[in-house]
């Protein structure tokens, strides 16, 4: 039964999202009103916040941040667009696929959607209009792009979903590995579409000489690095994700000491940024166990569950579930949508006998949508913002990727063998 009180506590989380709290804060004030209600111990507030803070495998969180921010930070993300650009630019749309290729290669640097929009992202679409690609199509492509930072890992989203559902943090980044490829391949074909049958404008560049591609590949080698050391030392076994993240980290700074572009200032500016972002994420993991401790409690979780599973088939409850996450995707943050949302897709995958890998990475491809969806796609606007382009008009052309990227996470819902196919072989589940 739902505790008939549950509108009120719901009305108080929506009301302090509104007056601009912090979501954290939002979530811990109406769990405090709910355990005061119901003359609940408040032992539990501080039991479940030291146990989030206390998890080894969240250590990562603050390193695979550290990494995308020093990375921008000392320069080197431009050499991985420059490489993928002398490869493959003389193609159809050829620098909006080298676009792509080098958000999923930052993707493996810094697992975060925002880094590769606010920092890579710049560097892409000035090269794409110094070349006459129609800007707005330019920021739609690197918008639509860095979706696939939370995807292929290092994710930051998965690490939090791992934590919350206590499942294989490496599981969960070697299920993301194919998804991200896909998303990729997907943007790849579009772009061809676009060009050819919607008349986007994209002029071919000249083809590069061997010597250029291959000059420009060992300028790039050193930034590739980072992603080298993070999935190749997580897909051997040799470092877990979390020792992975430090090494990475560590990587990173001794690579700016070696191009003579470390300095304090530098590395403080770096550590501060990261250091906001991470306690951002750990907060919102300590007031979500405490959330997520009221609305299962409350009742609201289990009827929920028992309202989507009494559609009866399971390929209806997937598509409705699809359809609820992407729709709160569009206006809360992917992190916080998967904090609150996590005990009910913890009831589902029980229910449907889904792995808790799977629909975790069902999830966190739904809510980076809302990366890019209107009204607030936060990537199109940081990308937007930085480029000095008109949000407005990039927007069309960004919405229209929605359509390779809604056909990938069909796939991935329906065929469990893209997510659950490599961690298998690798013996991680």
């Amino acid at each position: 039964m739902i505790d008939p009180m549950l509108w009120i506590y719901f009305l108080l989380f929506v009301v302090l999202i509104l007056t601009e709290v912090p979501i954290a804060f939002a979530m811990a004030g109406s769990s405090l009103l709910y355990a005061v209600m119901n003359g609940q111990s408040f032992v539990m507030f501080a039991q479940k916040t030291a146990n989030s803070l206390a998890d080894f495998n969240m250590l990562a969180v603050p390193a695979f941040l550290f990494v995308g921010i020093f990375m921008n930070e000392i320069g080197l993300t431009d050499r991985i667009f420059t490489a993928a650009e002398k490869w493959i630019g003389h193609f159809t749309g050829g620098l909006a696929h080298a676009n792509v290729l080098a958000s999923m290669i930052f993707a493996g640097m810094s697992g975060s959607a925002l880094a590769d929009a606010g920092g890579l992202g710049t560097i892409e679409v000035k090269a794409m209009k110094d070349a006459g690609y129609d800007e707005h199509f330019s920021v739609a492509v690197t918008a639509a792009s860095s979706a696939i930072g939370p995807i292929i890992p290092p994710s930051i989203n998965f690490v939090v979903w791992a934590f919350l559902s206590q499942t294989s943090t490496l599981a969960m980044f070697l299920a993301g590995i194919v998804p991200g490829v896909l998303m990729g391949v997907s943007m790849m074909v579009w772009i061809v579409v676009a060009v050819k049958k919607l008349n986007v404008k994209a002029p071919t560049v000249a083809k590069s000489s061997w010597g250029e591609r291959w000059t420009y590949s060992l300028k790039a080698l050193p930034a590739l690095g980072g992603p080298i050391i993070l999935i190749g030392g997580i897909l051997s076994g040799i470092f877990t994700p979390t020792e992975c993240s430090v090494v990475a980290a560590a990587y990173c700074v001794g690579l700016s000491m070696v191009y003579k572009k470390f300095s304090i200032d530098m590395l403080t500016r770096a550590l501060r940024n990261t250091l906001s972002s991470a306690a951002m994420v750990m907060a919102l993991c300590a007031t979500g166990l405490i959330f997520n401790w009221m609305i299962v409690t409350s009742g609201l979780m289990t009827y929920m569950a028992n309202l989507m599973l009494s559609l009866g088939n399971t390929y209806l409850i997937l598509l409705m579930l699809n359809a609820i996450l992407l729709f709160m995707g569009c206006f809360i943050g992917s992190m916080q949508v998967l904090i609150m949302i996590a005990p009910l897709l913890m009831s589902l995958s029980s229910s449907l006998g889904l792995s808790l890998i799977h629909i975790g990475v069902i999830s966190v491809l739904n809510l980076t949508l809302g990366l890019i969806t209107p009204p607030m796609a936060p990537s199109l606007f940081v990308t937007a913002k930085a480029t000095g382009v008109s949000f407005d008009k990039s927007l069309g052309y960004t919405v229209q990727f929605l359509i390779p990227l809604v056909i990938t996470l069909l796939l991935v819902t329906f065929i469990p063998g893209i997510t659950m196919w490599l961690p298998g072989i690798m013996g991680a589940i």
